[in-house]
């Protein structure tokens, strides 16, 4: 379900679901253009929780505090219902002036026209001389660029450091191959099957797309190629997924069975003893086991030189090809970007901000202090960022985990998965 939030979004909300419902073309601004007095009012939607919502919310009252004339209309939902949405008023012309953008769907809305390329607003209006250079391959469709990216993503391998303790299981001193890992998570199987609760090493890390892509990397492949099409072969994927075979067998991976039986996810609930997700997952881990101390590594990689790792826009911004107030829309995308004070308000719960300027906002300590200095060390070394996949890819990745979960479960083989992967990823990315 979109949810609206507060007095200013109701009357847009309802606006923006009967342009969109009925087709009729409706442009993406909630009022008709700039008043005598240069009033403009613009429209923003972005995914996330309610917490999330109330950052926002605070810093738009900020910027229209600072810029009398101007109103922001808000709304926001959760992932799927946010793209319902999007999908749905891009088909009536009535995307928000001004919504977040996922790597993922950037080539969908780009490459058809339904957002705006946003160059001729770069130096200008929009602030982009202190991005890393290696992140804005992804947000370039055909050289020009439809996504800012306001926080990057990327990679870590976590560590229970407390539970590893409990079961006589060290942890790394430094970055492991992966080999090593798969090792070392076998070793806290066989140690923790007699602990409270049972402690095994991870969750199937061969399921998940985005773990899949680095190792892809490390080997200099890719996941699609110019052509958006697959760049990698069934030999690469069979080899992959035949890396889970021994670790279900000694508890180096946990049953999926027994996942289903939790409602957090398995590292949160203790139940597993490492993971490799993204580096801002650490404060969610941490709270999630109650206080459970962590360490953070980065993604095995057999190479040292050639780790694969880049830092990912996914959380971008971009702007809608029908919006009648550009120049406004771009001054809030420079300002939820680079304002040190929009910064101070999101304390990095959107992750380290891309942007040298807003991160003058922050003070971190504790947990944030960590996550800062992993992606500060991740920054020095990232390769650039692929550019954005083609259509389909998100449809692509969930037929990816659909049949590695069967292949967990042991529902099917590994041979029978690649050849069943191959035949549905071709169909939808043609």
């Amino acid at each position: 379900m979109v949810t609206t939030t507060g007095r200013r979004t109701r009357a847009a909300a309802a606006a923006l679901a009967a342009c969109a419902l009925a087709l009729t073309g409706c442009a993406g601004s909630a009022d008709g253009g700039d008043g005598a007095d240069g009033a403009a009012t613009i429209t923003f939607s972005w995914w996330g929780d309610a917490t999330r919502a109330d950052r926002y919310e605070e810093a738009i009252d900020l910027y229209e505090e600072r810029n009398p004339g101007v109103t922001i209309q808000t709304s926001y939902a959760g992932w799927g219902d946010y793209w319902t949405a999007r999908n749905t008023e891009a088909a009536g012309g009535a995307l928000p002036d001004v919504f977040q953008m996922d790597v993922a769907y950037l080539r969908q809305y780009g490459a058809t026209g339904q957002i705006q390329p946003l160059d001729q607003y770069v130096d200008e209006q929009i602030d982009i001389s202190s991005f890393p250079e290696s992140v804005m391959p992804a947000t370039k469709i055909d050289g020009e660029i439809y996504g800012i990216p306001t926080q990057t993503t990327v990679l870590a391998t976590f560590f229970n450091t407390d539970r590893l303790g409990e079961v006589g299981v060290d942890v790394p001193a430094s970055d492991l191959t992966w080999d090593e890992y798969d090792a070392l998570l076998g070793e806290i199987g066989t140690a923790g099957g007699s602990a409270d609760p049972q402690l095994d090493g991870s969750v199937q890390y061969t399921q998940i797309w985005s773990v899949f892509e680095i190792w892809l990397l490390q080997q200099g492949r890719s996941l699609f190629t110019a052509d958006g099409e697959l760049a990698f072969t069934e030999a690469d994927l069979t080899a992959w997924w035949e890396r889970a075979t021994p670790l279900f067998a000694d508890g180096g991976f946990m049953d999926p069975g027994r996942g289903e039986q939790i409602e957090s996810d398995p590292l949160s609930a203790q139940y597993t003893a490492s993971e490799i997700s993204f580096y801002n997952f650490l404060v969610r881990f941490t709270e999630g086991t109650g206080g459970d101390e962590f360490t953070m590594l980065q993604v095995p990689a057999d190479d040292p030189a050639n780790r694969g790792i880049y830092l990912k826009p996914g959380l971008q911004l971009s702007m809608s090809a029908q919006t009648e107030h550009p120049e406004v829309s771009a001054d809030f995308i420079d300002f939820l970007t680079n304002d040190p004070d929009v910064e101070e308000i999101f304390a990095m719960s959107r992750g380290v901000p891309i942007s040298a300027s807003a991160r003058e906002g922050n003070e971190p300590a504790g947990l944030d202090q960590e996550i800062q200095a992993y992606w500060e060390a991740v920054e020095e070394t990232a390769i650039d960022a692929p550019a954005p996949p083609p259509e389909g890819a998100g449809a692509v990745e969930a037929e990816f985990t659909r049949i590695a979960q069967d292949i967990g479960f042991g529902a099917l083989s590994v041979e029978d998965g690649v050849e069943q992967f191959f035949t549905a990823g071709t169909d939808l990315l043609g």
